[in-house]
């Protein structure tokens, strides 16, 4: 509930301009309509299956205070159905609004978004070699719901299976669901949501992870937040297909939102053709693999530098070099490619707002002037929700 009050106070204070949430723009999503009945059949308690939604992105979501924020106004209002999708293991620079994780011993880390590492790359495009039998310890950070839990690993196969050890000291085998040989396996177990707390992760030697993921058994909404610090749009286009495929359609989400556009902001070489013939093909490629699934792309939020090379424009701060043509592409793409879309920028109240946003006590930008503070990004992420819950109550 701290969050909620935070932004409250942000807002009721006076310390931020009032401004009035920009809508989610619907430039013709076929699945648009099923997924605001699909929200409304979870308030109404009419479906008993969880609602699923998959964010990837940059640092923004990376960082998990944005997502983590929505996330919690999401499960206050429709139900909470798990913690979702994590990073395979500690990632540098990363952090889950949720679960704490250490493994003592170093792990081989592979990411997608560097040229130099090749592979079977996952959905998240993270995937993390454990050290000889080496242990992953998990803190949840806040208490749980109690109940029934299913703990999901996504490893290379063919490999010798997991182990989680319980805070009581037991030690299960994660077995594995299928029999198959595909480039990644899905193992799970179910746990008591008492058992999350302090549990650790045994790796057997030789084994590769994609992901973990934490389930409630319950209605309800999971947000999964899977984000790569520093990665572009295009990361998505280097992922293994097949591995998309399979894990796409075991989770079966019904929103899918793309926000990257930052790191395309400050590049000082920034192609605009290719840059959306990259963002055409991560939509067309997500859409091919979940056709089921509403996509909603949302533009680069505001944000500033002072050494060159930059764009001077309007504002008082100078802008990242191609922030503009990055959020025009944004826009024209949506509109092309007939996706859902939500201006952070304009949320913001504007690409000239990074100045305002670093004199607010508490401030809303880190200096850095690319990151948003914890608070501005709970606010973001309010304006968010209140948006998608215009576009959910109206008939």
């Amino acid at each position: 509930m701290k969050f909620v009050v935070t932004i409250v106070c942000l807002l009721s204070c006076g310390l931020v301009a009032a401004a009035t949430p920009n809508a989610i723009e619907d430039f013709g999503d076929a699945n648009a309509k099923t997924l605001w009945q699909s929200f409304r059949e979870v308030k109404q308690h009419k479906r008993l299956t969880p609602l699923r939604i998959l964010q990837l992105g940059d640092s923004h979501t990376a960082g998990d205070y944005f997502t983590g924020q929505l996330r919690q106004s999401l499960q206050q209002e429709y139900g909470n159905a798990g913690i979702g999708w994590l990073t395979p293991g500690y990632i540098p620079n990363q952090r889950s609004a949720q679960v704490l994780m250490r493994h003592p011993s170093q792990w081989k880390l592979m990411d997608s978004k560097q040229q130099k590492h090749t592979g079977t790359f996952p959905l998240g495009g993270l995937l993390q070699k454990p050290s000889s039998n080496s242990a992953l310890e998990m803190r949840i950070k806040d208490p749980q719901p109690q109940g029934k839990w299913t703990v999901h690993l996504w490893q290379q196969a063919p490999h010798k299976p997991w182990q989680i050890k319980l805070p009581n000291g037991k030690i299960r085998h994660l077995a594995a669901s299928d029999k198959n040989r595909a480039a990644w396996r899905h193992i799970e177990m179910p746990i008591d949501g008492a058992q999350l707390h302090g549990m650790k992760l045994l790796a057997p030697k030789g084994s590769k992870l994609a992901g973990i993921v934490l389930d409630k058994k319950a209605p309800g909404i999971t947000l999964d937040a899977l984000g790569i610090t520093g990665a572009v749009a295009a990361v998505i286009n280097r992922w293994d297909v097949a591995t998309l495929k399979q894990q796409l359609n075991w989770r079966s989400h019904e929103l899918i939102v793309l926000a990257y556009g930052t790191n395309e902001a400050f590049s000082n070489d920034f192609q605009q053709t290719t840059y959306e013939e990259e963002l055409v093909k991560s939509i067309r490629l997500l859409r091919k693999l979940n056709p089921k699934a509403a996509i909603l792309l949302i533009g680069a939020p505001a944000s500033a530098k002072t050494k060159a090379p930059f764009s001077k424009g309007n504002c008082r701060l100078t802008q990242p070099p191609a922030l503009i043509r990055v959020q025009q592409s944004q826009l024209k793409i949506a509109k092309q490619e007939k996706t859902l879309y939500w201006d952070w920028a304009a949320a913001m109240g504007g690409n000239c707002i990074v100045a305002q946003w670093l004199k607010q006590k508490p401030e809303l930008m880190r200096p850095d002037m690319v990151h948003l503070s914890k608070e501005g990004y709970y606010l973001s992420a309010d304006r968010f929700y209140q948006a998608l819950q215009q576009r959910i109550t109206a008939r």
